[in-house]
């Protein structure tokens, strides 16, 4: 095997040499014919003024002006001086193997191509075009590096996020992105700073229309039947954490829906939980559980079953709840409790002291807070009682905020939990009007979903990029 790659690498690079020598070779004999016609001008203009009378040259000035116009636009043959020959190293330890490949960087910007324009784009979801690769010579393009000679340039700028440039298997260059907002997009790319002739490109990019593909298989214990699947949580490897509301449960899943555990029941004691609503894991094997009618915080492994700590109780100093409708944790790792009947977030530390309290003060109160989100050093806040999103600074302070009560695109009627995903789409839960929305960082609609969901009331992505939606009675899968 070791001897047949050997061949087929010597064959690679003798085809190669052979290739590079015929151009080199072609180029030195467009040089000498160059250099013959320049030597035979020069001979002539020598013999004319040497041994010619004043009217001999000016009736022979027009051949002579004329032949070196002629040398002028002859265009200087050129030669890739470029490394063709690249070594990649494999990863064998002290040992110098590894890969040889040819390297020519001559591409063609007139030749090569823009592919999956035609496709219909929507808002948040990335989108993928092809750069197919020609040389000069019109042979295809197959070697690594080659996007460090493409430059993808998309307008408006600051409606774009995550644009990457990719080389492909079959040699050819990936080019992604993801446009924010619905509308129309200029899209323009260089190779080695020459645009495509073509170019710039226009697409149009539509909202995003959020489709129910399934529903989670969930594979409950014998004689177990969930009565109000509330708030859904995944970690790094799939397992899935839902809140049973009514029940008074948790149960964990693994990533097939298989029902690993369940824990809890009714009760006031350490792991029973009475209404236990947001969710959220603090690492792959322990979670936090916020509790509305126990008004407190458990943090359990789930491995294990056991409770390892639990703080909190009913009231509205520091440390205490009032209805605790949700936890998460921020950038910092601080605990984030939404307080539905406290009308506020209580930011604490990892041991449950409370460091700062947002959205009690006027103007903009909370009202009935149903879930908070951060993201760097805000918080976006499901305001139920006000039908909207609420975005504060760490001091509490409103930034901006959007949406109001109604069922039109951008309206809520009590939106309930969100998610921001790696595009910084905020999905958000509108319950009573049965639906999920989309929107940009800076509160601009951008999809929706396209069939009634009955009362959502959780959202999570999961590792392989499904969004999943927990309904009262069921986990749906959404695309």
């Amino acid at each position: 095997m070791i001897r047949k790659r050997e061949r087929e690498a010597i064959l690679s690079l003798d085809t190669t040499r052979l290739t590079r020598l015929e151009g080199i070779n072609c180029a030195i004999k467009e040089a000498q014919s160059l250099l013959k016609q320049m030597k035979q001008a020069v001979e002539f203009a020598k013999n004319l003024t040497e041994r010619s009378s004043s009217s001999d040259i000016m009736r022979n000035k027009e051949t002579l002006k004329h032949r070196l116009e002629v040398l002028r636009e002859i265009e200087v043959p050129k030669h890739d001086e470029t490394s063709f020959l690249k070594f990649t190293a494999a990863s064998v330890k002290n040992l110098k193997l590894g890969f040889i490949e040819t390297n020519p960087k001559s591409l063609d910007a007139n030749r090569s191509t823009l592919e999956g324009l035609k496709q219909t784009l929507q808002a948040g979801v990335e989108a993928e075009l092809t750069l197919c690769l020609q040389r000069y010579e019109g042979k295809i393009i197959n070697q690594a590096d080659l996007n460090d000679q493409v430059e993808l340039l998309i307008e408006p700028a600051e409606d774009v996020t995550n644009a990457i440039v990719s080389e492909k298997e079959d040699g050819n260059l990936q080019l992604k992105f993801t446009p924010k907002v619905p509308g129309t997009y200029r899209i323009e790319v260089k190779i080695n700073s020459d645009k495509l002739p073509t170019g710039p490109f226009t697409v149009q990019v539509t909202e995003r229309e959020l489709v129910v593909v399934g529903e989670l298989d969930l594979k409950f214990f014998p004689g177990d039947v969930p009565e109000k699947l509330y708030r859904i949580a995944i970690n790094t490897g799939g397992k899935m954490v839902v809140t049973d509301f009514n029940g008074h449960c948790v149960y964990v899943f693994d990533k097939d829906g298989n029902c690993l555990r369940k824990l809890g029941g009714k009760g006031a004691n350490s792991g029973q939980f009475n209404m236990p609503s947001g969710v959220s894991f603090v690492n792959d094997s322990e979670i936090l559980i916020a509790e509305e009618l126990n008004h407190r915080i458990q943090h359990i492994n789930i491995q294990t079953g056991t409770v390892m700590k639990s703080f909190g109780k009913c009231g509205a100093g520091k440390g205490e709840f009032k209805n605790a409708a949700d936890v998460c944790l921020d950038d910092e790792g601080r605990i984030v409790v939404t307080e539905g009947c406290g009308h506020r977030i209580q930011v604490l530390s990892k041991d449950g002291q409370t460091i700062s309290i947002l959205g009690n003060r006027d103007p903009e109160k909370l009202l009935y807070p149903m879930s908070c989100t951060p993201y760097k050093n805000m918080f976006l806040v499901a305001d139920s009682g006000n039908d909207c999103i609420k975005v504060l600074d760490q001091s509490g302070t409103l930034l901006y905020k959007f949406g109001k009560r109604g069922n039109q695109d951008g309206q809520f009627k009590w939106p309930r939990h969100m998610h921001l995903d790696s595009s910084n789409n905020i999905l958000v839960c509108d319950a009573k009007n049965n639906r999920v929305q989309q929107f940009s960082l800076d509160g601009r609609f951008t999809g929706k979903t396209i069939t009634d969901l009955p009362h959502p009331s959780g959202i999570a992505i999961a590792p392989d990029g499904r969004i999943l939606v927990a309904s009262p009675k069921t986990v749906y899968i959404l695309k």
